[in-house]
């Protein structure tokens, strides 16, 4: 789309105000409401002026102050938002609004290159070069609560109360009693420009799966990010909260945050995967592609498990994974071979939780994918039954200072994500982890407190 095109959107649906903005380095869509006449000016000029400190503070807004990029001593200058007019939408659910994600910029031109849709482009890019494309999509588990903002609070983020009580997976006729949000979820984001495929209950409380249709892998990784948003909007216009919480309590089975994925030649009309070297018509390219995520995943296991709850989800038979394997339509391994034929061919990566952030676990996805076809790696035997049984496997990383310390210390993340990247969240993610060292848990209280 160009601005023409964009103008004539928001005439036809008498936009009023348009919602500009990126994902942080948690996958938060985070910006400005600015007005359509404001917009249509700065949209095709400079851009429009955002301060660095998104860049700069935690998921909870409180100031870092002493990351290498957005701190103290630089003052918290600005940086540009430039809107990616492909991205442009009306929203349907709020009248007369639009929204639109941006590229985030330097004051001098250049983009940043800490910006997690930044890190996505440029490991898609070297997809490009090595002559494919790679498609996407993420498979998001969410739980709803009747709760809301204030809710919330007053119960402390505790003893909640389940859209819908009990387990009830699969169950057709719990579904349509949750009809009237789920189906206005679903119908809001069809309308969004999001396609929704399929959803279902889950194995949970208020559980569901809501599985969006594959594309491009920037484009997948915007609509991700818009589609968690979007379903905080529209459920709280209902009285509702989701949680993409990878695990909201230690009773009960974690919302994993699936990414498919799958390469296919530059003109799209074959997906390379499929071959004729095996039985399963996984092709050697797939194999390398199994095995280079398999060989980066621990070392990039920060940026597919970036918070500490994030760890909580790996328990054996929770439908989690706890080590690396591979196998064909195995669901108790990290990565699941869906094989039912040449199209739909691809790889599910089941190491993310719902929490992640989509840009910068798709990039550690398709950049281990990348490494192996470079590499000719080969993988592991797939693992046939219970991966939870494959005591030789080596173990994911089960905490997130491990996890951030295996980043560190391996160069691969520098290689395929860049120095300033790596900088900024290696010190982002050191902040969370000494937050967490500090904090005193109810789990503390409830075991120490009368006894000690």
């Amino acid at each position: 789309m160009d601005i023409k095109q964009v103008a004539e959107l928001i005439e036809k649906h008498h936009v009023r105000t348009v919602k500009i903005g990126g994902g942080d380095l948690d996958g938060v869509y985070r910006g400005k409401r600015v007005s359509v006449e404001h917009f249509l000016v700065a949209a095709e000029g400079e851009g429009f002026p955002q301060c660095d400190v998104i860049f700069g503070w935690d998921i909870q807004d409180e100031v870092i102050g002493s990351l290498p990029f957005s701190n103290w001593e630089a003052g918290f200058g600005d940086i540009v938002m430039r809107p990616d007019l492909s991205t442009f939408a009306v929203v349907p659910w709020e009248e007369g609004s639009a929204s639109v994600i941006c590229d985030f910029y330097t004051e001098h031109g250049e983009p940043l290159a800490l910006a997690p849709r930044q890190v996505l482009r440029r490991v898609v890019e070297e997809v490009r070069a090595a002559g494919y494309v790679v498609k996407m999509a993420a498979e998001l588990e969410v739980r709803f609560f009747r709760e809301d903002q204030e809710s919330l609070r007053e119960k402390g983020f505790s003893d909640l109360r389940p859209l819908n009580p009990g387990l009830n997976c699969y169950s057709i006729h719990h579904a349509s009693i949750d009809e009237p949000l789920i189906g206005r979820v679903c119908e809001m984001l069809n309308a969004y420009g999001i396609e929704v495929e399929a959803y279902n209950r889950e194995h949970g409380a208020g559980m569901y799966e809501i599985n969006i249709r594959y594309t491009d892998a920037l484009r997948a990784a915007d609509q991700t990010m818009l589609y968690k948003s979007a379903t905080k909007e529209i459920a709280a216009q209902m009285g509702a909260t989701p949680t993409f919480m990878a695990k909201y309590a230690d009773d009960l089975d974690g919302c994993g945050g699936h990414i498919h994925q799958s390469l296919w030649s530059l003109d799209g009309s074959k997906n390379v995967f499929w071959g004729e070297e095996d039985g399963h018509h996984v092709s050697s390219l797939m194999r390398h592609y199994i095995a280079g995520i398999l060989a980066t995943l621990s070392a990039f296991m920060l940026m597919y498990a970036p918070n500490v709850n994030s760890y909580k989800r790996y328990v054996a038979r929770t439908w989690a994974p706890t080590n690396l394997t591979w196998g064909i339509d195995n669901r108790t391994a990290a990565l699941r071979a869906i094989v039912s034929n040449h199209e739909s061919i691809r790889i599910e990566n089941r190491a993310p939780g719902a929490d992640l952030n989509p840009y910068l676990a798709f990039a550690a996805s398709v950049a281990g994918g990348l490494h192996g076809i470079e590499k000719k790696l080969e993988p592991p035997p797939a693992v046939r039954g219970s991966a939870y049984k494959a005591h030789d496997a080596a173990p994911l990383p089960n905490s997130l200072p491990k996890a951030l310390e295996t980043f560190r210390s391996s160069g691969l993340p520098r290689r395929w994500f860049g120095d300033e990247f790596c900088d900024q969240y290696i010190a982002f993610r050191e902040w969370e982890v000494e937050k967490h060292r500090r904090a005193v848990t109810d789990w503390e209280r409830r075991r120490y407190f009368e006894m000690v």
